[in-house]
């Protein structure tokens, strides 16, 4: 027992009383800490704290569950952090781009409308071949009224595509299509009325192609090309067109400049037009149809060369009147072995040459010049012509002159 009691030891004490005091005092303190010591044990006992152990689970469970929490939430913040990165990186190349835009924008500003301007130069092209077309054609039909119509040339239809399919051929090399589709492509252009319309109007479909974008993922169908289908483009040539033409190509072809050939005829027939090709026409129609149309044209003085080799004897009275005509306009100088065309066109000046030594036949000398009148000159045309004055006047009364 604490403390221990203390009357055995008082007995030879002095202040007994006081002592005894001190100890009673002492007891009631140590009385006083033991009942609240069992106080402090009640309330410690397991008893006591369920209500505090209680608590406290609960505290812990909502600790675990706010860790847990907190653990997701942060996983989910790193994820967040990635995502945020991406979209900023997202956001600087963006600004990028739209400063890219705005810098392409202001050079296609500068550029002006493209497609208006190719409409434009279009439309200048086309007109430019129409005027062409209209100076080959005037020129034609003066071509024709020189030759008093012996001679038609056709310009329109006569369109040149050679430059146009030597570039086509190069684009579409190693394409496979043969070059008889190309032709008949451009034999269709030239069988049109309006041949530069058609040949523009080809040009918009192969420019159709090359602008077409093939998407493997999406795939679209070509763009409708009538005339190349009429004229045997399959699907296959079309798409081998479109795989190899570029915009760049397609300027180079619907740029290429027209040429026109004129295609010329000689008319057999005025009254009933009837003609056939000139290069069909015999030496004889050739030669006097371009000698009407030299006769009909005034200018410097013409020298022709022995003209009666090719002209054709029937046509000689109408040569005769161009002569007569054209001395009006121009000086005309023959040098000719028949003497038809000085008699008959009424020659002003006559010079007959000869050889100097006749048994060598070299070297030429002027044997007479004089006007057609002149006795010496006329002595010469009579040779030249009938053979001399004998068989002139024999001539004269087989015939009954």
């Amino acid at each position: 027992m604490y403390p221990e009691p203390i009357e055995p030891f008082l007995d030879d004490v002095e202040n007994k009383d006081l002592i005894s005091k001190l100890d009673t005092e002492i007891k009631t303190k140590f009385k006083n800490i033991n009942d609240a010591v069992q106080i402090l044990k009640d309330v410690f006992s397991e008893s006591g704290l369920k209500a505090y152990n209680e608590i406290v689970e609960e505290w812990e469970n909502k600790e675990t569950l706010f860790n847990s929490e907190y653990e997701t939430a942060k996983g989910k913040s790193q994820s967040s952090q990635e995502q945020l990165s991406n979209i900023k990186k997202l956001e600087n190349r963006l600004a990028e781009i739209n400063s890219l835009v705005a810098e392409r924008k202001s050079v296609i500003k500068e550029l002006g409308n493209p497609e208006n301007d190719y409409n434009t130069y279009k439309e200048e092209w086309k007109n430019l071949h129409i005027e062409k077309v209209g100076v080959l054609n005037d020129q034609a039909t003066n071509f024709t009224d020189l030759s008093n119509n012996l001679i038609k040339a056709v310009v329109t239809k006569n369109i040149n595509l050679a430059n146009f399919k030597e570039k086509l051929r190069s684009i579409l090399e190693g394409t496979r299509i043969r070059e008889e589709r190309i032709d008949a492509l451009l034999e269709n252009v030239r069988s049109k009325a309006d041949p530069i319309s058609e040949f523009i109007s080809v040009s918009e479909e192969l420019r159709l192609l090359a602008e077409f974008k093939l998407d493997e993922d999406n795939p679209e169908d070509l763009p409708l090309t009538p005339i190349l289908d009429s004229t045997g483009f399959t699907e296959d040539h079309k798409l081998k067109i479109q795989s190899k033409i570029s915009t760049d190509d397609w300027l180079q072809l619907t740029a290429t400049e027209l040429e026109f050939n004129p295609e010329f005829f000689y008319t057999t027939n005025n009254e009933l037009g009837d003609e056939i090709p000139f290069r069909d026409a015999s030496a004889g129609q050739q030669a006097t149809a371009l000698l009407t149309v030299l006769l009909n044209q005034p200018g410097m003085p013409l020298l022709l060369d022995q003209p009666e080799d090719d002209i054709d004897n029937r046509a000689i009275d109408s040569i005769i009147r161009n002569i007569w005509n054209a001395k009006k306009k121009r000086q005309l100088v023959f040098t000719s072995h028949n003497a038809n065309l000085v008699v008959n066109g009424d020659a002003e000046l006559v010079i007959c040459c000869d050889y100097k030594d006749a048994s060598s036949q070299t070297r030429g000398v002027i044997k007479a010049e004089g006007a057609i009148d002149a006795k010496e000159i006329k002595n010469e045309i009579t040779s030249v012509m009938e053979g001399g004055e004998k068989a002139f006047r024999l001539r004269k009364d087989k015939y009954g002159f």
